[in-house]
């Protein structure tokens, strides 16, 4: 059975209302719990987490770490069976976004070592391996990372040169290779570490492999230099003949790139929810200034350039809250099965990444432009928030892989019904059931059928938009398909397009459920104005599918390109 993804669904021109309303909801025994780990998590950061301490001293204290282990902040996803809490994704988002409030170099640490460092573990690992090493991972005796990225292939990561081969004397693999900017570096007790195997269907083949510190061989480099998250650690990981038994195999052989990119669907989500408590915090913290502060006789809130930018903020971070709160609860439904189905949310995950990184970097950005020369003194906290926004669209995938991602993936399934198409002209009496179901589809697409049917009375005209924009959508991809084949992924500028339209449709359906759900004034009104902009946003894009300036963007982009310099000296 094909996986249910909702965000798919929509590239095909359908909105599966059943999987987006209503807006989703925690437990409620596991919000009583969440909220009680929330607090003392408040009151832990504000006895022991010294924010400019950490980021001048780059480094996290081990009284930090060891408050972490007791409160159980490297355990709270890992399953109960092995001592950890087992919350769900959306009550992990929340934890996230708490500690990144508190200090983005705190929550990078966790988010590192449960978002993606033993999420393999949890996720792949075999019963002998999870009761061997999720115990320790949960008390944080053990830290966990995820080694991915290398010197040469970042974002390419199915291109990766590291190499395992297999002794067949004693049955062990021979690691060799570089790991790059790996989160906890030099901190961590337990590797998950990718590498190329050969395997007698493919030439080459990524394997996971589970390797502990100590293993002869396995070193780390010295802690890097950043701009932002300075207390987080950030090292190489250098592989020289390390043995590793065939037992510490995580998954399949040959299954390692499937298992990264599951990895990675979650640690996104992670990322994502981490931007939300520091924007929310930004924005009080800009308030307080702009109302207290006086220029040319009246308060620095009441100038209509400051109001824009605080619209633009609540904004983006109402969007981003609506995103993640429902692509956790999509991916929950894919842990638990909730409806028999697998529920591909990759999509979803990609999304809220690039949504919630590059918001954060406006709120953070207005923040300081809003506070002035005190936003850019190391005094204040606003220049330290920057620094640490940044590398939050680098993080887990580019903005601009995700971006291809996203529109190459949700392109899959209108191609394969082209192809199928295509087809069926050539032999009509046996395709005929495929041309009917196209020419089905297509007339409900024209006509406007596919309905937002849950959305509040107060917001039917922004629902009325989601619902023509799905089908100019569909529309657009299919066109596109038709006019480019399979040129089509060298269109990245098509491509980046199409996924921002992707972005603004998902982000608009999460918000007219969530404020249809909650039903008030203050809800619905940021409904209004967060749908109007977007509605804007993507019959632009979608525009500019067809008709554009692309060959004076590529013919200007050369004028650097080809001698290596600015052209004008």
């Amino acid at each position: 059975m094909p996986s249910r993804s909702f965000m798919r669904s929509i590239f095909e021109g359908r909105i599966d209302e059943e999987m987006v309303y209503p807006y989703p909801t925690l437990d409620p025994a596991e919000k009583e719990n969440l909220e009680m780990l929330i607090d003392s998590v408040r009151r832990f950061a504000e006895r022991r987490i010294d924010p400019r301490r950490i980021d001048e001293e780059e480094t996290l204290p081990r009284d930090v770490l060891m408050g972490m282990a007791e409160l159980g902040l490297f355990g709270v996803t890992i399953p109960e069976a092995y001592g950890g809490f087992g919350l769900s994704m959306s009550a992990y988002g929340h934890v996230m976004s708490e500690l990144a409030t508190r200090d983005g170099s705190v929550a990078a640490t966790i988010g590192a070592h449960l978002g993606i460092g033993c999420k393999g573990l949890v996720l792949f690992g075999t019963e002998e391996q999870k009761r061997r090493f999720l115990p320790d991972c949960a008390s944080g005796e053990t830290i966990a990372a995820f080694c991915l990225t290398e010197p040469s292939s970042g974002s390419d990561a199915a291109n990766i040169t590291s190499r395992a081969q297999r002794d067949e004397a004693t049955g062990e693999w021979i690691l060799n290779g570089t790991k790059q900017w790996i989160t906890n570096g030099g901190i961590a007790g337990l590797f998950t570490v990718f590498v190329q195997t050969e395997d007698a269907k493919k030439e080459r083949a990524m394997t996971a492999f589970l390797v502990k510190r100590g293993a002869a061989g396995l070193t780390t480099g010295k802690p890097e230099k950043k701009m932002g998250l300075r207390g987080s650690s950030t090292t190489d990981v250098v592989l020289e003949n390390v043995r590793v038994p065939e037992s510490d195999i995580l998954g399949e052989r040959g299954g390692g790139f499937k298992i990264a990119m599951e990895i990675l669907n979650q640690g996104r989500l992670s990322l994502a929810a981490a931007c939300v408590g520091p924007s929310r915090e930004l924005i009080a913290k800009a308030a307080h200034f702009a109302a207290g502060r006086r220029a040319f006789g009246h308060r620095v809130a009441d100038f209509e350039m400051i109001k824009a930018k605080f619209a633009e903020m609540v904004l983006d971070t109402y969007a981003m809250e609506s995103m993640v709160g429902m692509a956790t609860h999509l991916a929950d439904r894919a842990r638990h099965g909730e409806t028999g189905e697998d529920c591909d949310y990759s999509l979803e995950s990609a999304l809220c990444k690039i949504q919630a990184s590059e918001a954060m970097w406006r709120t953070v950005n207005h923040a300081v432009q809003i506070n002035g020369g005190f936003g850019y003194m190391r005094e204040y906290p606003f220049e330290r928030s920057l620094r640490d926004a940044r590398i939050n669209p680098i993080f887990e995938g580019t903005n601009e892989i995700l971006r291809l991602f996203v529109a190459l993936a949700g392109m899959q399934g209108p191609g394969r019904t082209l192809k199928e198409v295509g087809k069926a002209m050539t032999e009509p009496l046996a395709g005929f059931g495929v041309l009917t179901d196209y020419a089905a589809r297509r007339l409900k697409r024209a006509i406007g059928s596919e309905k937002l049917d849950f959305a509040h009375p107060a917001l039917a005209r922004e629902a009325g938009h989601v619902e023509e924009q799905v089908a100019a959508f569909a529309t657009a991809v299919e066109s596109a398909l038709r006019r480019h084949g399979k040129e089509i992924v060298d269109k990245e500028y098509l491509q980046e397009r199409l996924a921002d339209a992707a972005m603004d449709l998902y982000a608009m359906i999460c918000i007219i459920s969530r404020a249809t759900t909650a039903g008030t004034a203050d809800h619905l009104l940021i409904a209004r104005a967060f749908c109007e902009r977007a509605w804007r946003r993507i019959r632009r894009n979608l525009r500019q599918v067809e008709t554009n300036s692309d060959p004076d963007t590529t013919s200007v982009a050369s004028l650097a390109l080809e001698p290596g310099r600015y052209p004008f000296e």
